[in-house]
Order: structure tokens, then C-alpha cells, then sequence
């Protein structure tokens, strides 16, 4: 009988995660779960890029600006090389994004809803002391 009863102990002591709990909850009430979406705002961040260049160019007599937008180039001669230096400023791109996740309702449960789900280990231990009531009078 030792086995026996140390083997009811070890199934009644043992459990399920809670992780499967809930998975098996969603199962039997999907109402408690509802859909819901996170709304991300990532930003990227564009860095500025410079290059400069020179050659022989004898025509240009003057600087030259070119500007438009975040782009801007300069034309400069010096003596008889010109200069070229290219600027693109740098910028910041905002991303939004949806994520739909999914969100659990929490429903506290009544005073009866508690005592139902407590009641089968009620019924357990009593089980468990009528045993042990039992075996102190055989012995």
C-alpha cells in the first residue's frame, strides 16, 4: 500500500505550469482575449555625408553655391585649382508602426466562482484525513 499511496502524493503534488494553465483558460473562454495594437514610433537616423574633390579648371572665375534642400555644393577657385565640396545634411526619418498583440482581460471571480474551484481540493484533503483516520485505527 506504500507505493500506492506515495504515488497518489507525487500526482496530486505535482502541477501544471502556469503557462499552460492560461493556454488551456484561452481555450475554454477565448472572450477573454482581446486583440489590441502598440503603436511604435522608431526614428532613423541619417548621417551627414561630405566629400570633397579638386581639379584644373581654368574657365571659373568665381564661387559657386549650389543649395536645394539638404543638399548643398560649392564651386571655389583658387588660383588655378577649383575646389568642389559637396554637403548633405543629415536628417532624422520617423517610422510608425502598428503591432497587433493580443491582451488578456482580468475578471476577478465572485465569492461562489472561488469556492467552486478551491472545492475538489477540499475534497481532496478530506479524502486524504479520512486515510489517515482510517490507518491510525487499524494500527
Amino acid at each position: 500500500m506504500k507505493p500506492t499511496l506515495s504515488l497518489l502524493l507525487i500526482l496530486l503534488l505535482s502541477s501544471c505550469s502556469p503557462q499552460y494553465r492560461l493556454n488551456r483558460l484561452i481555450a475554454l473562454h477565448p472572450e477573454l482575449q482581446t486583440p489590441d495594437t502598440i503603436f511604435i514610433r522608431d526614428s532613423l537616423i541619417v548621417p551627414q555625408v561630405q566629400v570633397d574633390t579638386m581639379f584644373d579648371f581654368k574657365t571659373i572665375r568665381d564661387t559657386v553655391i549650389i543649395q536645394k534642400d539638404r543638399l548643398q555644393i560649392k564651386l571655389s577657385k583658387i588660383h588655378d585649382t577649383l575646389f568642389l565640396t559637396g554637403k548633405c545634411k543629415g536628417d532624422t526619418v520617423y517610422i510608425n508602426r502598428k503591432i497587433p498583440v493580443e491582451k488578456i482581460k482580468i475578471v476577478k471571480p465572485d465569492y461562489l466562482d472561488n469556492f467552486i474551484s478551491k472545492l475538489p481540493w477540499i475534497v481532496i484533503g478530506l479524502i486524504c484525513l479520512i486515510f489517515l483516520f482510517v490507518w491510525a485505527l487499524k494500527n
